[in-house]
């Protein structure tokens, strides 16, 4: 297999299902497929042919806790005020990352998940 040992799909903690479809299409233009109205969406990433699914029977875990999910962005600045549009909260402002890796931001979405995004500039 060509992807071995990558990370093939992930899935995010969806409550209030039509919430996270909403927020995640809104804010990063992610593609949706609903597998079963209610429970399940696989969603994908651009052109890519990756993502995962929302679950709307997982709940979100408390705030920095377990694996991190990080969105890369072009601009940090525009995206968090899309965000905030959409129902989601900022949690940290754009930061600097030391070592010249960019900058990143955390929010949480309507459903209550943290994650961050990522930007060079």
């Amino acid at each position: 297999m060509e992807h071995l040992h990558t990370i093939s799909h992930i899935e995010i903690p969806a409550p209030d299902f039509t919430k996270a479809i909403d927020f995640y299409t809104h804010v990063f233009g992610w593609g949706i497929e609903l597998v079963t109205v209610g429970h399940y969406a696989f969603y994908t990433i651009g052109n890519t042919g990756r993502g995962g699914a929302f679950d709307s029977s997982l709940m979100p875990a408390p705030e920095k806790t377990g694996p991190q999910v990080v969105i890369d962005v072009e601009d940090i600045s525009v995206m968090l005020k899309s965000i905030k549009t959409n129902g989601g909260e900022v949690i940290l402002e754009k930061t600097e990352i030391p070592g010249g890796h960019g900058y990143y931001a955390a929010f949480k979405d309507p459903n209550g998940n943290y994650m961050q995004i990522h930007a060079r500039q």
